[in-house]
Formats: structure tokens, sequence, C-alpha cells
């Protein structure tokens, strides 16, 4: 065992030597977690449209559209500004709003008597969201005022015929007059209203541990990541012993090619768990992890360092030469990156390949994860997992020292 840890110690010094390719696995995790960090930081303000409102007709009817956008959610998302028309043309013209909207002359009458009237929204071009949805917002709007209107336009049509000039509100003897019209419509409406035909039901599901917003769902698939780069770097150093002649001068030594290969794979985990600190630190700083499950996520982490090492190593020992060894494990990185939850989380997989990438080795580990970090952790489903791709791994040992021994050190 001392053999081994000598083995990984010179390994650790060689890569020190390196501090670039060091860099760059430990600082993976950092940058695309930090960018991670900037799409996903949803405690920032939400976006708001802001829509100047020009209103040329100036009745009751005209005057609820603005109210209608300052009530309730709505007017969490839009804020609306009456201006005169010149001055919203103007400052539509600055780019000082996401769209203008003009309601025309006639107007009440339009909608009240069906007669044809047209609005008017005049939107920015250098903005695309916000616009747009004040567009569809509009339409939906267009939609609800013609079925209002089918329901409730002899109502409607009372209150603004039977308003007095320069009356402030309607009289009570009209109110009661409408009143009585609604209430006999709505009765009329009882068959399809009461019961309703689609039914509402809310149910709210209690899980274990903190909820994960949008960064952190990437952050176990991100640590794993890290860790396949970082396993690919250091397996295909078993080609450099080799091409350097040291391979074989200590396949000599009585230790023999399996404290070797533990060797390498402990110098390995070490690199691994630095790019794994990182990793977790960003969680910490980020994504509101609790410290307390910070020890089981870096046991998780360099047990599968290990197991993805063993794989990778195994790829290159079979291979012919030291390219064909890169390639074949790039062939088999990548495709684990982006089907086992490294590069897109599950979450946002179409469900068979979501089916797919949780059996592979990475998309176990991920999802043992991502336990750890953020959910209720199941410790049969993690012992059961740490089988799952552990046995393999040890077939792979077996296999990479039974190569060691044979042609691979000798051709």
């Amino acid at each position: 065992m001392r053999f081994a840890w000598l083995a990984a110690g010179k390994d650790l010094r060689r890569r020190a030597a390196d501090p670039a390719a060091l860099l760059i696995w430990i600082g993976l995790p950092a940058i695309i977690g930090a960018l991670m960090s900037l799409v996903g930081g949803g405690n920032g303000p939400a976006p708001k449209a802001r829509l100047l409102l020009v209103d040329l007709d100036q009745t009751f009817v005209s005057g609820l559209v603005g109210q209608a956008g300052r009530q309730g959610q709505i007017a969490e998302f839009l804020e609306i500004e009456s201006v005169a028309e010149d001055v919203g043309r103007r400052r539509m013209d600055e780019g000082d709003a996401s769209a203008m909207l003009l309601i025309p002359p006639g107007f009440q009458d339009g909608v009240l008597r069906e007669q044809p009237t047209e609005l008017t929204l005049v939107t920015n071009p250098a903005q695309r969201i916000l616009p747009g949805i004040l567009e569809e917002g509009l339409r939906m709007a267009v939609e609800a005022a013609f079925y209002a209107q089918r329901l409730f336009g002899q109502p409607l049509r009372e209150i603004v015929d039977g308003l007095p000039p320069g009356a402030t509100g309607p009289p009570d003897d009209l109110v009661v007059s409408v009143s009585r019209s609604i209430n006999q419509r709505l009765r009329g409406l009882e068959d399809t209203l009461l019961p309703p035909v689609i039914t509402f039901e809310a149910r709210t599901v209690e899980t274990g541990g903190a909820q994960p917003n949008f960064g952190a769902l990437f952050l176990p698939g991100l640590l794993l990541m890290a860790i396949l780069f970082t396993a690919q770097g250091v397996s295909i150093d078993i080609w450099t012993e080799k091409t350097g002649g040291t391979l074989r001068r200590t396949l000599s030594a009585p230790q023999g090619a399996g404290a070797f290969l533990a060797g390498k794979l402990l110098g390995g985990v070490g690199i691994m768990m630095l790019a794994a600190v990182v990793a977790v630190a960003l969680g910490l700083a980020l994504f509101d992890v609790e410290i307390a499950r910070v020890p089981l996520a870096l046991a998780w982490t360099a047990y599968a360092g290990i197991v993805l090492l063993c794989y990778l190593v195994a790829l290159q020992l079979v291979s012919s030469s030291a390219r064909g060894g890169q390639l074949l494990s790039t062939l088999v990185v990548f495709p684990l990156i982006m089907i086992g939850g490294s590069f897109f989380p599950f979450e946002a997989m179409p469900a068979w390949m979501a089916g797919i990438g949780h059996w592979t080795p990475n998309g176990l580990a991920v999802v043992r994860m991502k336990e750890i970090l953020f959910g209720g952790l199941d410790l049969s489903g993690l012992l059961i997992s740490a089988a799952g791709i552990g046995l393999p791994a040890i077939a792979a040992f077996y296999l990479s020292v039974r190569r060691l021994k044979g042609a691979f050190a000798t051709s």
C-alpha cells in the first residue's frame, strides 16, 4: 500500500508541474457554475413591460382598458402610463417603452353597439419578448371583450346611455335596473356555469429537503462533468508513462501492476477532489447548499471519481495507441455528458432520454448527488447505486491489471 501512496504522490507532483491543465480541470466547475447562476438567478426583479396608453375616446369603456391593466397580478408585469399621442410617439421613437396602445375616438360606441373599431398597438423593435407578450395579451382582451359584449352588451349599453351629462357615476335606479338585467342573464347561464364544466384542484406536495432553484439543477451534473473531464485527462497519463519508459521500470518492481494502478487512481482522485471542492463551494455560495451535506457529497464524489477513472483507464489500455485511446475515451465521455445529466439536467430532457441517462454511470452518480445536496437522502438507493457502478469498476480494474502485466507494457 505504501507503494501506491508513493505512486500517487509522484503523479500529483507531476500534475503540479503543469498548472495550466490543472487550472482548467479545477476551474471548469467555477466557470460553468457562475454562468448557470447568471442564467438561473431567479431572485432578481422580474422584467416589466411599459405600455404608453393614448386614450382619444375618453369614455367609460375606454377607461376600463387602463384600469384592467393596473389591477391584480397584471400590475406586477405591466406598467401603464397615460400620455398624449404626440408625447407617446416621441417616446416610442426614443425607445422609452415596450409598446404604445392608441384607443381611437368612438371606441365605446364600437364596442357596445358592435360597430367597426380598431385599436393600434405600436411596438418597440428593439425589444422582442415584452412587446410580443403585450400583443398576445391584447388579442386575448379583444376575444374577451367580444364574449362579454355578447353576454352583457345590453346592460352595459343601459349604463352608458343612462349616465347624466357630467355625472361621476350612475344613479341608484339605473344601478338596480342593470343589476336585475345582469342577474337574469346569469340565471340563464346556470346550466353551463353551475356546476362548471372544468374544475380546478390545487394540491401541495411536500418533499424532503430544500427545493433547488434553476441554477442548482445544474450543480450535480456540473460536478460530474468536471470529474469526467478530469478522469479522461488522468487516464491518458498511462500512455505518457509508457512512452517515457517509466512504466516498464515501475512494473518490474516487486509491488507489481496492481499497486501501481492503485496509485494512479489515488492520484487522479486527489486532483478530482480539488475540482469537487470548488464546485461544492459554489453550491454553498450560490445555490443554498446546506453545509451539513458537504462531507457526504465529497465522499460520493471521490467514490464516483474512482469508478469513472477505472472505466477510462481500461479504455486506454485496450487501445492500440495514445491517439486511439484519446479518441476512444472522447467518444465515450461526450455522449455520457450529454445523456447522463451533466450538460442538460434530467428535468429538461425528454422522458425517454432521461430514462436512458439515469442508468449511465455518471447518470446514477448525478441522481444520488442531487439527493445528497438538495433532497431527502435514500440510503438504500445510494448503496444500490454504489454497487451498480462499483462492481463493473472492479472488473475494469482487474482487466487493466491484466493488460498491464501482459501485452500493453511490452508492446
